[in-house]
């Protein structure tokens, strides 16, 4: 992902989670050394990012366009995240999702992630939901 990538970043977010990212927390993201992708299919499909920190790697955001679900672009990045945190010798993957998204819970499973616990109301308005925490041992 590069800077001139954050307008379309931005967009897909805007149009797919019911509580998007701001553009500045993308900025913030690549500012920081986030590891961060985008598939393209002549505009922006899908995006990932990811922070490594103490041995471990959080899935901070994983997004595909709803046209392109279901074409394997979500495998495609998360594959990118596993491959990123093997190389540098994390021994585990973090992420959140929100119980009502089963097609993201699907691809991680496929992925060999577990279910570790559950943080209550951890999503907030307009759409209040806990979170289902998931891990990936490498």
């Amino acid at each position: 992902m590069r800077v001139d990538d954050l307008k379309e970043v931005a967009a897909l977010e805007q149009a797919t989670s019911p509580a998007p990212w701001s553009p500045g927390i993308f900025l913030d993201c690549l500012r920081a050394g986030h590891d961060c992708w985008v598939l393209r299919a002549d505009r922006v499909v899908g995006f990932a990012i990811a922070s490594l920190g103490a041995g471990e790697v959080h899935l901070l955001n994983l997004v595909v366009t709803p046209s392109k679900q279901g074409l394997g672009f979500g495998g495609r990045l998360l594959r990118k995240v596993i491959g990123m945190a093997r190389t540098n010798g994390a021994e585990r993957i973090f992420l959140e999702v929100r119980p009502s998204n089963i097609r993201a819970q699907a691809i991680y499973q496929r992925a060999g992630f577990k279910l570790l616990s559950r943080r209550p109301k951890y999503y907030g308005q307009p759409q209040q939901e806990d979170a289902l925490v998931y891990t990936l041992v490498i």
